[in-house]
């Protein structure tokens, strides 16, 4: 009994102030998305949808150093190796900010080509052009901002981690309603938004640093190709989920354009904005898990690292059910916020519903390739992330699409997440924990 409070309470601490954040700030990223629908209209939602594959395929290249960085430095403090942590930590951040700004230049001399690329044509052409430019020159503070706020999290200060991220949210939406309605900026000022308020996040994890810091420090770095490699090599499972994610959500655009209506892609567009809050709670908790999986991995305290990921799965499950249910009964009032047509907005209530559902059942992959992430094991992270999102997904739910029309998408979800579900399953109960290999540079 000791020890299944022990989990409840390393939940309690880690997970949920994070997946409250999470919630928190796709809240906040619906009521942005409320902005840009009211006051430019629903042509700016279906630009950012066109636009995102690119953001995905940038936010992967991110995640290399990101994901590697947090399991890494978790791994060490496990060890008890604090300044090897914090030289390494310190030139990971310089890297980081290097690589944004080198992510900016394509993203702000060829956007033109990027979104002719992506599909968009006509209105949503000029508007994607419009937002995609600015947006990246948010690159090299958002990354930056990231890894502080790993680092932040590993220091064992999660509180000022969602405190932080809690303040930067509500910026973002009162800059969005500054420049937006206030300065008639329109999709502009939605961009200018997000530069500033990923401005405010760095400097908040700089401050952390500066005078709240607990046991990682920021000092003179260490610049290794071994270790960088490392970190980046524990960093592959998740550039993977990311990338390929922007080849999914590319692949179900391309099957919109072809087999559906505008309507359908209209409707499609919205409804992905309310998917992100059944999303947040599963990726919220694997977040917030992944510095105590870290150190639990570094001190070998395996029964401990399968009985949480399982609380945690089997929590996350239950609130992304509830979050579905209740939204059940809100969804034509919050859907017609940003729709006005009668047909888009009942196109948009059936993706609610069958691929809401669908969304329940990607909690167990996406919460167990994350966990190999945190455990420093980027293999078997990685084959989940690309064989869900990379060959089932895309495979399954184009096919289905062309077969069967709208319920194709929820179609192709579900079965590709129900054989990974099964699949994974069975890894995990034949897997020895203690047996895996790990590897410090």
């Amino acid at each position: 009994m000791k020890g299944k409070n022990k989990i409840k309470d390393q939940f309690n601490e880690y997970a949920k102030p994070m997946i409250i954040r999470s919630i928190f700030q796709s809240i906040m990223n619906i009521a942005d998305k409320l902005v840009a629908a009211l006051f430019i209209g629903a042509p700016a939602l279906v630009a950012t949808t066109l636009i995102s594959p690119l953001m995905f395929l940038v936010g992967s290249i991110a995640m290399f150093f990101i994901s590697g960085l947090a399991a890494y430095i978790g791994l060490l403090i496990g060890l008890e190796k604090v300044d090897k942590a914090n030289k390494v930590s310190s030139g990971i951040l310089i890297l980081m900010a290097v690589v944004g700004i080198l992510l900016t230049i394509p993203g702000f001399f060829f956007t033109e080509k990027l979104a002719y690329f992506l599909g968009a044509r006509g209105v949503f052409f000029k508007l994607s052009v419009e937002y995609l430019r600015i947006f990246s020159l948010a690159f090299p503070l958002l990354l930056v901002g990231r890894g502080l706020d790993v680092l932040i999290l590993n220091d064992g200060d999660p509180s000022y981690s969602f405190a932080l991220n809690m303040i930067t949210t509500i910026l973002n939406l009162c800059f969005n309603i500054y420049t937006v309605v206030i300065l008639g900026m329109g999709i502009k000022g939605l961009a200018l938004a997000t530069v500033v308020s990923s401005g405010v996040q760095m400097i908040g994890g700089l401050a952390y640093f500066a005078f709240k810091n607990q046991t990682l420090k920021l000092m003179m770095p260490t610049f290794s190709f071994k270790i960088t490699f490392r970190i980046m090599y524990n960093g592959f499972s998740d550039f993977a989920m990311t990338i390929v994610e922007s080849v999914m959500i590319y692949v179900i655009n391309i099957a919109f354009i072809r087999y559906l209506s505008p309507e359908h892609f209209e409707a499609y567009a919205t409804t992905t904005i309310i998917f992100t809050i059944f999303y947040s709670i599963y990726m919220g908790a694997s977040y917030g898990l992944q510095p105590i999986l870290s150190k639990k991995m570094g001190q070998k305290k395996y029964e401990t690292l399968r009985k949480l990921i399982e609380h945690s799965v089997k929590k996350t499950a239950i609130y992304g059910l509830i979050a579905y249910l209740l939204g059940i009964f809100i969804i034509d009032d919050l859907l017609s916020m940003f729709i006005r047509n009668t047909t888009t907005i009942e196109f948009a209530r059936f993706f609610y519903i069958t691929i809401g559902f669908s969304t329940i059942l990607s909690n167990y992959p996406l919460q167990m390739s994350m966990f190999f992430t945190a455990i420093n094991r980027p293999l078997e992270s990685s084959a989940i992330s690309i064989f869900r999102t990379l060959v089932l997904i895309p495979v399954l739910t184009f096919s289905f699409i062309r077969l069967f029309g709208p319920i194709g998408v929820a179609l192709g979800y579900m079965v590709s997440d129900i054989l990974m579900i099964i699949s994974v399953k069975i890894f995990m109960q034949r897997i020895d924990l203690s047996t895996l290999e790990l590897y410090e540079s």
